[in-house]
């Protein structure tokens, strides 16, 4: 599987904090359009999911920009998130967690 058919990070305390996980702008094609709402297969449950934004200067006021993510109960910092496009539909992706392993516990 190709590196630009998957979505892969780890979660980061803000993102377990706000519930979501953040989309890195160079991967945003890789998802739906922002506020289209597509289906998200997590085991074995499909629920539906959206890319949603939020402005942000975090660079500072001279360079205002928006942050993307979708939303996930229950990710803790240090969790690897995975997310697929299904193979069959290619309209609903598949989302996996890795719980980091000092928070298995």
């Amino acid at each position: 599987m190709r590196m630009k058919d998957v979505y892969s990070k780890r979660i980061t305390s803000e993102e377990e904090q706000s519930g979501y996980v953040l989309i890195l702008k160079d991967r945003l094609p890789f998802f739906p359009m922002q506020g289209r709402r597509f289906q998200m297969l997590q085991n074995g449950r499909s629920r539906r999911a959206m890319v949603e934004s939020y402005a942000c200067s975090c660079r500072g006021p001279q360079l205002p920009h928006s942050h993307y993510f979708f939303r996930v109960k229950g990710l803790k910092s240090g969790d690897r998130v995975t997310v697929r496009k299904d193979s069959k539909t290619g309209t609903r992706y598949l989302l996996q967690v890795q719980n980091h392993p000092r928070r298995s516990v």
